[in-house]
């Protein structure tokens, strides 16, 4: 079943304002404290403040700390650039005394947002919609730059229908993220009647979406119910119009959907995408899992989608790292230069890889620049220099790109620099400063390490299990071995057929060579037979 969205929501504004007859000129608002009350200089009063000056105004933030807020701030209708002294410093926290957004954004003009912390706001009803637990941002277009928004939550049960969109962010209008974090947030739907549907636990955008040198992570999108459909679409991201992603990671977000419902279906466990173009980006460690279908557990894109200078790596809790399913759509196209772990995505370029080991760093981290990043190992060999820089002179890190190590040769028509969001900086030696090598050796004689990406349930009643492997060597062939059988040359996917009972599949690379990996993989599972 392919879940057609509804009429969406448009964001209710009520204000009563007077405006001047004729536009006023653009003001200063400053904030000088950090109370939580209307007294002049502090960030209510600012903000009602601007609104009531027609045009474009600024709001410069001069405190640090944390701003604790007991109750909603006024809906900003007017234009304004919220300028905060860095997110580390200054923090709008929703106090617990009751649910509600943290900035509620209804401008037709342009406005902004930089230097601060959004953390801590909810949305909760019972059925209906439920929309943007940190941000909302009606029809208006609204930039995020260095600004982390984290710890929100949108939420809504029961009903006949329930629809969640945005834990984090939710924009009806054009939305761009420079340099912007947006980590540990939800989207949860539960227990309506009918449909219970959530979407965008980090960012769910409507209009056109940017995203540049931003990490999207930890962020979960989940739904459960018994009614008659259960959907869980984009863990980290739900670009439901035009988006372009470059330079960014996506990582450890997750769609969830449960229950007894008769269709139920979670997809997109990082990002879900319509029209899309992802570039020199990372896709790393999201995850989709459910009481039925699990679709793309790394990026589902449900129209079309290009792909490029992209790494799309470790997908957790089964699922395949990508898919799509519009009838008659090109779901994901490559643009060259990607690096798809288990092969699933279908890049077919030359210049791509597939079925080989990214040698990523699985812990996302301060690597240097604005965001977290998921550091290339510096002795894989896989991603570094393979790639294209597509016009860019920087990583995600706004470190130089391409940094091209002299011993790695480049693919074809590449231009020296790394798949992903993070580029390997090829440091000095201490007397010449020339570069210090990362080598391939020509005459090889270390063997590679094999793993071995997804397979069946552990406890099954299936016959027909499905494994997916990698090496951590590029133009490794492989050889597989099932039970007692002997060790055979195999393709990746392996997929057989096999009898109830327990069963053992190992698998281990050979690389180009000729060295073989000395401890093969294993994985174990046990087919229960069916009792009529």
């Amino acid at each position: 079943m392919r879940f057609v969205r509804p009429p969406l929501l448009v964001l209710a504004v009520v204000a009563a304002v007077l405006l001047p007859a004729t536009p006023a000129a653009a003001l200063p608002f400053p904030v000088t404290s950090t109370a939580d009350d209307e007294t002049k200089g502090t960030l209510r009063s600012s903000i009602k403040e601007a609104n009531a000056n027609s045009g474009p105004d600024t709001i410069p933030i001069e405190v640090t700390g944390t701003i604790d807020l007991q109750s909603p701030l006024q809906i900003i209708f007017d234009p304004v650039s919220i300028i905060g002294p860095h997110a580390d410093l200054l923090e709008v926290h929703r106090a617990d005394s009751a649910a509600f957004p943290v900035f509620a954004f209804s401008a037709t003009d342009p406005s902004a947002v930089s230097g601060l912390t959004i953390s801590n706001g909810r949305a909760i009803a019972s059925g209906g919609f439920v929309i943007g637990g940190g941000i909302r941002n009606s029809e208006g277009s609204l930039t995020l730059t260095g600004v982390v928004v984290k710890d929100s939550e949108a939420a809504g049960e029961g009903g006949t229908n329930v629809f969640v969109e945005g834990g984090g962010i939710f924009s009806e209008g054009p939305l761009t993220l420079r340099e912007t974090v947006v980590a540990g947030n939800a989207a949860r739907a539960s227990n309506a009647t009918s449909l219970t549907a959530a979407f965008g636990g980090g960012v769910a955008a409507l209009g056109n979406l940017t995203v540049e040198a931003s990490t999207i992570s930890g962020n979960v999108t989940e739904a459960s119910g018994d009614g008659s459909t259960v959907t869980a679409q984009g863990g980290g991201v739900l670009a439901g119009t035009a988006a372009t992603v470059s330079r960014s990671t996506i990582s450890g977000n997750a769609v969830i959907a449960g229950g007894a419902a008769p269709q139920v279906r979670a997809q997109g466990g990082g990002i879900q995408t319509y029209e899309a173009t992802l570039t020199s980006s990372t896709l790393a460690r999201n995850s989709a899992t459910s009481a039925g279908l699990a679709l793309a557990a790394n990026l589902y894109s449900a129209l079309s989608t290009t792909v490029r200078g992209t790494l799309v790596a470790d997908p957790l809790d089964g699922a395949d790292s990508c898919g799509g399913g519009a009838p008659g759509s090109d779901e994901i196209a490559s643009g060259g230069f990607n690096l798809d772990e288990d092969d699933s995505c279908g890049f077919a370029e030359s210049s791509d890889l597939v079925g080989v080991v990214a040698g990523l760093d699985p812990v996302l981290k301060d690597n240097g620049g604005p965001t977290p990043t998921h550091a290339l190992l510096a002795g894989s060999s896989a991603a570094i220099d393979r790639g294209y820089s597509f016009g860019s002179s920087v990583d995600q890190r706004g470190l130089a790109r391409p940094s091209d190590f002299p011993a790695i040769g480049n693919t074809e028509g590449g231009d020296g620099s790394d798949i992903g969001a993070f580029e390997l900086q090829v440091p000095p030696t201490p007397d010449r400063g020339s570069a210090v090598i990362v080598s391939q050796r020509p005459t090889d004689k270390f063997p590679p390490n094999t793993r071995i990406l997804s397979g069946p349930p552990r406890v099954t009643f299936k016959t027909r299990a499905k494994f997916r492997f990698a090496s951590t060597e590029g133009q490794s062939r492989f050889q597989c071995k099932l039970d007692k059988k002997r060790w055979k040359g195999c393709r990746n996917p392996y997929k057989r057929s096999v009898k109830p009972g327990k069963h053992l599949f190992k698998v281990r690379a050979i690389d180009r060579f000729g060295n073989v990996d000395p401890t093969p993989a294993r994985f174990g599972w046990r087919v229960k037979p069916i009792v009529g």
